[in-house]
């Protein structure tokens, strides 16, 4: 019997007392005295001009090629095969010079992307979720999960977060087993200051219980997958249900937050979420600062912008924090919209417009032209509850739709009219109706289901 299973048959208290003790493992983890030096770091590169931090950054991406090459056999054949000298790769832009690298490489090839000069002992074995295909395995070192912590610590910290703060958790780990019927639908990590919330069990009719012990426990700090906040959003609205206390901060985490989810969520709680990019590969971070304006956050990553044919620009990122698996150029599968605009906040470093998404999150037209960034259709139909797009051949795009009770037909043709603005007469729209709209493994909502493999898009042009 595997510990989930285990855990999932304790009763309630033994599973709070679980919650609570991988909780305390996580904090010493995280939370260690190189976590707080490295915050303390951070926070003062914050204040550094951008001339300094580009010259830091370029310093640091420059020391880690040349651990690759000397230490990381995949790299070392790269070098040679492709007649790269390392020692010519200074800043960013000669990045260049290297082939992108993909998830399937990293999963085929992860034995010779590991570091000799780690020693075995001292890796410590991290998983992605991988919601849009195979999920990732990689090393990492305990100084990488400090330093990736006080990234993150530092832009929530700028919002005036602390790491004493109380927060309610809206994530998709199976803290709830899913056969349960009775509340509590939540359980506690004490250690780490979290009420854990049950993404799987929010619906009509439990909404109340969670408001219930909102109002009861009034964390000041709500975080979670945007599409797990804006259902329960939809939810206060649609009841005309009211919290009886405001959250001061709402942040979300792991999946690409949703112009039509912000207005929502600010809709229903009074307070506009904190926008933040990250991932476990530690191969870009973007944060959002007190203005409401992105940064890319330097001194983490050397994050690239490439542009993308479907529009906006890969994020390709090389995780200079991280010797045990170094990623040079690592492809993430997200698409940006970069700017050329400065904030008078003061961070240094550059700024993005928009976060557009998974590259994967197109459809294609009959003339096999490549449709993305499609949430914003959906941003003024309130009456939809949640909303997935789904094509499986070029020129036929499925909407899958969970009404709200005031749904009616023209709804639906103003959902039409609005496809058909973008995609004239090179794409049939069909709605289908559904009582709800399965997650991933990790409990993510895809805002679109791309099931067309490469060798079937023929198209009519």
């Amino acid at each position: 019997m595997t510990s989930e299973a285990l855990y999932l048959k304790l009763p309630i208290p033994l599973q709070n007392a679980a919650c609570s003790l991988v909780g305390w493992r996580i904090q010493r983890s995280r939370f260690g005295p190189g976590f707080y030096e490295q915050l303390r770091q951070y926070e003062e590169r914050a204040r550094w001009s951008d001339d300094r931090m580009r010259a830091y950054r370029d310093q640091r991406l420059a020391q880690f090629i040349r651990h690759c090459a000397a230490t990381v056999p995949y790299y070392r054949d790269l070098f040679r095969e492709h007649a790269i000298a390392p020692e010519r790769i200074v800043t960013i832009d000669d990045l260049a010079t290297l082939p992108v690298l993909t998830k399937p490489v990293v999963q085929n090839r992860y034995p010779d992307l590991l570091s000799a000069a780690v020693p075995s002992r001292q890796r410590i074995i991290m998983h992605t979720s991988g919601s849009t295909g195979g999920g990732l395995r990689f090393a990492v070192t305990l100084a990488a999960i400090h330093e990736q912590w006080a990234a993150w610590w530092r832009y929530r910290r700028m919002h005036g977060l602390t790491l004493d703060t109380w927060s309610a958790h809206f994530g998709g780990r199976s803290v709830v087993p899913l056969a349960q019927k009775r509340p509590p639908f939540w359980r506690y990590n004490c250690p780490g200051r979290q009420i854990l919330f049950s993404g799987y069990h929010l619906s009509p009719a439990t909404m109340h219980l969670y408001i219930d012990e909102l109002n009861r426990r009034r964390p000041p700090w709500w975080h979670g997958y945007p599409s797990i906040l804006a259902l329960l959003a939809g939810f206060v609205l649609e009841t005309r249900s009211r919290l009886a206390y405001q959250p001061r901060w709402i942040t979300i985490g792991a999946e690409n937050l949703l112009s039509q989810q912000v207005d929502l969520i600010e809709r229903a709680f009074g307070v506009r979420p904190i926008e933040h990019y990250g991932m476990a590969e530690a191969c870009a971070n973007i944060s959002q600062c007190p203005r409401g304006r992105l940064h890319v956050d330097e001194d983490f990553a050397a994050t690239e912008f490439v542009p993308s044919a479907a529009g906006g620009c890969r994020v390709v990122g090389t995780n200079f924090t991280n010797p045990a698996t170094p990623l040079l150029r690592y492809d993430a599968g997200d698409v940006v919209q970069p700017s050329d605009e400065t904030c008078d906040c003061g961070l240094p470093g550059r700024t993005v417009r928009r976060i557009d998404g998974r590259k994967e999150d197109y459809v294609i037209l009959r003339n096999g032209a490549r449709l993305g960034r499609m949430d914003h259709i959906f941003k003024d139909l309130t009456a939809i509850r949640e909303v997935q797009i789904y094509q499986n051949q070029p020129g036929v795009i499925i909407v899958r739709v969970v009404k709200n009770p005031w749904y009616t037909e023209r709804y639906e043709r103003r959902l039409k009219a609005e496809f058909y603005k973008r995609v004239g007469g090179e794409a049939e729209v069909r709605v289908e109706y559904v009582d709800n709209i399965a997650r991933t493994a990790a409990g993510k909502l895809r805002l679109v289901v791309f099931d067309i493999e490469d060798g079937q898009v023929v198209t009519d042009a």
